[in-house]
């Protein structure tokens, strides 16, 4: 055994639950006292603050943080660095500790004790590095995390003449904003476990299809046994021998005879539990999954459990006030009280929402329109093929991340590509739709794109490659239309929506975009006004109301959040660098629209 030293001062151990229930047994949150300095310069790497003694410069913080979460002049990108002085609990000979971030935006380079041991690009996915050649006692793990970005990286955040700052989507937030946990194993691990569950008709059995990625931790080829229980089902699967440090999926079936199904607000759950053994040694995962029927007809209709999806919900960003994305569990609470309180039963977001936010809708029986962080990637950015390869890795990460989630209905797999489409566009949804669904053949495959009457693309072959369609539309707040044609109306979004629903039959169609902003007082005509956007919303949840080939609607957005200095959204008077579409102020006061948007999705 380890013998664990003296408490040493500033090197605090690991403890306490982290906020996502699913994962392995024994995580511990690396929480505690961090410190943090940042790094305008850009000079930390040549001055080797990786490897720093000194505490000068340096302040306390807790995790999780963002920098600029309280900034509100400049949409700023920096380098900023993080360090954490820790003991580890005592273990058996032969352990192996393992960090995961949940969360560090935008890239990540780990060093333990001064040595880089991880790097990773993506600030909405999760990412996991060896802590090897730890030392007796006090060890030492510095981030440092650059919210810099080139345009071929996928960013919503594009860079201005200037260094440093910028336009974009919404904030550019830098920072280790979702939490840091560790975990020790020895002998095999079980890195990622999940139930896939398939059903012939909704009063049929279920066939659920288990998933557990395990790793061979050991220093020689071992065979791990692996048992999943499912509910009260256990079955055996098998792995063959794997190499020191392979990976390997093992898949099985489970059948359950009449399942209990997760439904829209009845989010019936079931227990899942893999075990891998490996020479006296245990690595246990647990989660919880939904069983229910999902299909899209032939006509484009989508039924859950038979009965024809009504989706009715809200977008939103993780923007505070206070915090930016680092959100804690307070502003965890208060999203979803809000989601709630409104009467919604759909979710959709930009990227990946903290884990700890799924596993709650999973609970509430509130659904996800999942989207993998592609947004508005140009087409001089789509010709080039190491671009297109990092979007489809991104939607790869996505749903491997989620796809154990029930209350995920959909996999968008990107958000407002250009119009018209290019060739390099094309090869992209091409492979990404056909990646997502040889992941995850349980869901719908999406795309998001903006509305415009009179587009060409419209009408184009490659949306077959998709189950649905997202529309962006904001017509009778921007133009909305297609150059010549005049500007498209609220008037005109019934007919819109006919035309596109007779070029793609196939495909499902949902309203994921619309709003207007919302500052002040004023007549009912005045854009800008608490009283044209309640009425905004209002009609064209009516015009859904009345297509019932629609599957759902979803509103832009649910709160106000940050986006640039020069944002205008297409408010005659507007108070950057804030996006006012939402129905909730920044301050968190609900708008009239919130009210009679409540009334309408309740009914």
């Amino acid at each position: 055994m380890i013998t664990p030293a003296p408490e040493a001062g500033g090197a605090e151990a690991p403890r306490g639950r982290p906020p996502v229930a699913e994962g392995q047994s024994g995580r511990l949150l690396l929480g505690g006292t961090w410190r943090f300095r940042l790094d305008d310069a850009g000079a930390g790497l040549r001055l080797g603050y990786q490897h720093q003694r000194s505490t000068r410069g340096w302040r306390r913080i807790s995790l999780p943080y963002d920098w600029n979460g309280k900034e509100r002049k400049l949409n700023r990108a920096s380098v900023g660095w993080y360090r954490r002085d820790f003991r580890l609990p005592a273990r058996p000979r032969g352990t192996r500790w393992i960090v995961r971030f949940e969360g560090a935006g935008h890239f990540a380079t780990v060093f333990l004790n001064g040595r880089k041991i991880a790097e990773h690009a993506g600030g909405y996915l999760p990412f996991e590095a060896d802590l090897d050649r730890l030392r007796p006692g006090r060890n030492r793990l510095v981030v440092r995390i650059s919210s810099l970005r080139a345009r071929t990286d996928l960013s919503h955040w594009r860079p201005a003449r200037f260094h440093g700052f910028g336009t974009g989507g919404w904030w550019n937030f830098g920072g280790i904003h979702r939490e840091v946990t560790v975990r020790s194993a020895r002998g095999v691990d079980v890195q990622r476990a999940q139930a896939l569950p398939r059903m012939a008709c909704p009063t049929c059995a279920a066939t659920v299809q288990v998933r557990a990625l395990v790793r061979n931790l050991g220093p020689r080829p071992a065979q791990p046994s692996v048992t999943a229980r499912v509910g009260g089902h256990r079955v055996t699967a098998a792995l063959p021998v794997l190499r020191p440090g392979e990976r390997r999926e093992t898949v099985t079936d489970v059948n359950i005879g009449r399942p209990r199904l997760w439904d829209i607000r009845r989010g019936n759950l079931y227990p899942l539990t893999v075990r891998a053994r490996v020479a006296g040694s245990e690595s246990v995962y647990r989660s919880r999954f939904g069983v229910r029927d999902l299909r899209k007809l032939p006509d484009g209709r989508v039924l859950l459990n038979g009965r024809a999806l009504r989706l009715r919900g809200v977008s939103a960003h993780e923007d505070s006030p206070v915090v930016g994305a680092a959100w804690r569990s307070a502003q965890r609470r208060d999203l979803l009280r809000r989601v709630d309180q409104v009467g919604a039963n759909v979710v959709r977001s930009h990227y990946p929402l903290h884990p700890a936010v799924l596993e709650a809708l999973d609970r509430r029986g509130v659904a996800v329109w999942s989207q993998a962080p592609v947004y508005q990637v140009q087409n001089d950015q789509m010709a080039r093929d190491d671009v297109r390869r990092n979007a489809v890795r991104l939607n790869e990460q996505t749903v491997l991340r989620d796809r154990g989630h029930p209350s995920v209905l959909a996999w968008s797999i990107a958000n407002e590509l250009p119009v018209p489409i290019s060739q390099g566009q094309i090869d992209f949804v091409r492979r990404a739709a056909a990646r997502v669904r040889e992941l995850d053949p349980t869901r719908l495959v999406a795309i998001d794109r903006v509305a415009r009457y009179g587009a060409p693309d419209d009408a184009h072959p490659v949306w077959r490659a998709v189950d649905a369609l997202g529309v962006n539309e904001y017509f009778g707040w921007y133009r909305g239309a297609f150059a010549p044609r005049p500007p498209a109306y609220t008037k005109d979004l019934g007919p819109y929506l006919d035309t596109l629903h007779a070029q793609q039959p196939h495909a499902a169609l949902f309203l994921t975009e619309f709003g207007a902003e919302a500052n002040r007082g004023g007549a009912v005509g005045r854009k800008g006004t608490y009283a044209f956007q309640a009425r905004y919303l209002k009609r064209h949840l009516a015009v859904a109301d009345t297509r019932p080939y629609l599957g759902g609607a979803m509103i832009w957005a649910l709160r106000d959040f940050r986006v640039h200095s020069g944002w205008n959204g297409g408010n005659p008077r507007p108070r950057p660098p804030f996006n006012q579409k939402g129905m909730i102020g920044i301050d968190g006061s609900p708008k009239p629209a919130f009210w009679a948007v409540r009334r309408m999705f309740r009914r």
